[in-house]
């Protein structure tokens, strides 16, 4: 049994390994506590010039950590550099990475992907924030525990910006099938490396298979340069992933507007928790794909054969129809008396109207869910938007968030570090989101101010009510805030070819007394 650190660390078996290093199970003898410490080991062909190199870049891996700050992100407590060797000492996750995951349990709800999506956006908000672009976001590196927020981890290769590039000479860093194509066609480090790779990260997480998994570098490379692959998700979830993977840098969704889409996906699967899948592109062996332009890549150094020059990949075709089924003809014979028609014809309009008019009236705001619209511990509705009391256009928190912030007439709307774990010294948690629209594309005319209110108490009231949100004596205790869209934030924006708008209701919660929490009220 190895000890590191001065023996205060002690190394008891091996978790994992990588190309980096590997991953020992250690205890703290210090502090009593296990954790989790990554062992640089250098591949044996890298030349002793380079070895510098890596070296230089598992001691930036940890200085980068250590300054994240975000729930998202693994926590780095400790550096060691001995006997030419180092270590990083990190926080222990008892949990399966999200690769490992799907394969043993299948691909995710849209539910927990969108909730998995957030988390990995507001950590990579907060490191891109720092100057930091982690190059390296994949399934092999989110672990998803049962309970609490995801975290990425192995900033291994992560680059800062503002400095030199650290790349040992003919050496690829990464995994090519979540490397985006501008990273592959040798571009500079940018934000909008680790946006695109978060798209096939979570094309993963809904499909069961990488969106570019193919059987050697070059196929995978070549099919990135190439291929727009479509989850057979339907809805916000796959406007995201899609967006996301757009091979086009300047049209790639934003953190914004990525934000914005996983808000709509989590309302709309509180909605629709059952809607099937929907495959919305042309099919290309097997895999739901939209045609990318024709590019030529130079495969020479990627393959261990000869070759004559550049590869060709061309349009895909478009995908066959396939014809429709005639419709099943009616059994003959069966008669229905004629004073049971009226009896099946109320029962099946009653039906009709509350499995499909009435969420369609509630989602268009012209109708409300049932319960009481407020409560005494209701506070008085705010507004969001250029022109409302909360001057953002797109106010964002995510389910299970906990914020350093109040909801307040002109109050500055909530930044990214003011999203901290839920365990932690906080002012408010997301109570619920109600989904006022389930249109986000397209103009439709602004509820007003009361149709929002009346929909998003009613809404929020009810969740809080419910047992949801723990403890006793709530209507006392604790004091709730509804936070509506204006006509302004209403209206749909387009920016570099997309079409969005604010059509969610948010609803937070916190102590009456106006003290901190510091546990989570909604059960998790």
């Amino acid at each position: 049994m190895r000890e590191v650190g001065n023996r205060r660390y002690r190394l008891e078996r091996e978790l994992g390994r990588g190309g980096m290093g590997a991953v020992w199970l250690g205890k703290d003898t210090v502090l009593g506590r296990d954790v989790a410490v990554k062992e640089l080991l250098l591949p044996g062909n890298v030349p002793s010039g380079e070895r510098a190199v890596y070296q230089e870049r598992v001691l930036r891996e940890a200085r980068i950590a250590s300054q994240l700050q975000d729930p998202a992100v693994v926590t780095v407590y400790d550096l060691i550099s001995e006997d030419d060797q180092t270590f990083i000492v990190m926080e222990l996750i008892n949990a399966p990475t999200l690769e490992s995951l799907v394969e043993t349990s299948g691909p995710l709800t849209t539910r927990a992907a969108a909730t998995l999506a957030g988390q990995l956006l507001n950590a990579l908000e907060a490191a891109h924030s720092s100057g930091v672009v982690h190059r390296d976001v994949k399934p092999g590196n989110v672990m998803v525990p049962g309970k609490g927020t995801a975290k990425l981890t192995d900033f291994g290769i992560a680059q800062s910006v503002d400095d030199p590039r650290l790349t040992a000479t003919g050496t690829l860093i990464g995994s090519p099938a979540y490397m985006s194509p501008e990273r592959l066609a040798g571009g500079d480090a940018s934000p909008a490396w680790d946006l695109w790779a978060l798209g096939a990260t979570l094309f993963f997480a809904v499909e069961g298979r990488g969106a570019f998994d193919r059987p050697t570098t070059a196929a995978t490379i070549l099919a990135v340069m190439n291929e727009r692959p479509v989850p057979r998700v339907a809805g916000p979830l796959g406007e995201l992933i899609t967006g996301l993977m757009d091979p086009d840098p300047a049209r790639r969704l934003d953190v914004a507007r990525a934000h914005r889409l996983i808000e709509h996906a989590l309302a709309a699967a509180e909605l629709y928790p059952t809607r099937p899948p929907v495959v919305t592109g042309p099919v290309v062996d097997g895999r739901p794909t939209m045609a990318g332009p024709t590019l030529k890549v130079d495969v020479a150094a990627l393959s261990s054969g000869p070759t004559s020059g550049p590869v060709v990949i061309g349009q895909f075709a478009p995908a066959p129809v396939l014809p429709v089924p005639p419709p099943r003809k009616r059994p003959v014979g069966m008669i229905v008396s004629a004073t049971l028609i009226p009896l099946f014809l109320a029962g099946a309009l009653v039906l009709l109207y509350f499995t499909v008019f009435k969420p369609m009236f509630t989602n268009m705001g012209l109708g409300v869910p049932d319960g009481p619209a407020s409560t005494p511990a209701m506070q008085p509705v705010l507004t969001f938007g250029p022109d409302g009391d909360i001057k953002d256009d797109s106010l964002m928190a995510f389910r299970n968030s906990c914020l350093t912030w109040l909801p307040a007439k002109d109050a500055a709307p909530p930044k990214t570090k003011d999203r901290v774990g839920c365990y932690g010294e906080h002012d408010v948690e997301l109570l619920d989101t109600v989904l006022a629209s389930t249109e986000i594309e397209k103009d439709v005319p602004y509820p007003g101010a009361e149709a929002l209110t009346k929909l998003g108490g009613t809404g929020c009231t009810r969740t809080f009510l419910s047992d949801k949100v723990t403890g006793q004596d709530k209507e006392k205790t604790l004091r709730y805030w509804v936070v509506i869209p204006t006509a302004e934030a209403w209206k749909v924006k387009t920016d570099n070819g997309y079409r969005t708008s604010s059509r969610l209701i948010h609803c937070f919660v916190g102590k009456a007394d106006g003290t901190k929490l510091v546990e989570p009220l909604m059960k998790q």
